[in-house]
């Protein structure tokens, strides 16, 4: 193998696509089957706990009232207390807003980020399980075709270290088998 290709290898992770992307997409089934159970449970706390879980929000126009408040500038004969008038803004009731809207809203955001988190982690690890498994098939095809037989590489850290050092005992087992042979 040129040395390039082996440099440029070792930065591709997706390796085997049908393995990693089947491992992605268990782990993603996981996720949003977990996201709707939490929203579907969120609906019925609130539905039947809160009785629909309303909630307000301010109006977006100012309401005039007025104010009581003691004329201290009041001339003799002149009222002590005086109306001032002051904008205020009223909470607003005819709307959808409910509790579980604000909750789902939460929720979507923070399965959207999880979803990611997930998809990264998913093809980092999936790479160092797909990495071993393409360098056992392929020495394993090397082998069944007659080629020449090496050893098993992998980096430290992957998966399945145990059934790449079996595999390399039974391949160093036939190739000194080979070399007694042909001595």
């Amino acid at each position: 193998m040129p040395e390039n290709h082996k440099k440029n290898f070792r930065f591709r992770y997706l390796i085997d696509k049908e393995f990693q992307l089947k491992f992605l997409a268990h782990y993603s089934l996981l996720f949003i089957s977990g996201v709707i159970v939490t929203l579907l449970s969120l609906y019925w706390l609130n539905q039947s706990k809160y009785d629909g879980g309303a909630v307000f929000r301010l109006r977006q126009d100012a309401q005039t009232v007025y104010w009581k408040v003691e004329n201290e500038d009041a001339a003799p004969g002149e009222a002590k207390e005086k109306f001032v008038p002051r904008e205020i803004y009223l909470p607003n009731y005819d709307h959808k807003l409910d509790r579980y809207e604000i909750q789902k809203d939460a929720v979507v955001t923070l399965s959207v980020l999880y979803l990611f988190l997930i998809t990264v982690f998913s093809i980092f690890k999936s790479h160092k399980m797909a990495g071993p498994v393409f360098s056992i098939k392929r020495s394993l095809q090397r082998m069944a075709s007659g080629e020449p037989i090496e050893t098993i590489r992998i980096r430290k850290g992957d998966e399945f270290q145990e059934l790449v050092e079996v595999l390399n005992e039974v391949i160093q087992k036939r190739m000194n088998d080979q070399s007694k042979k042909s001595t």
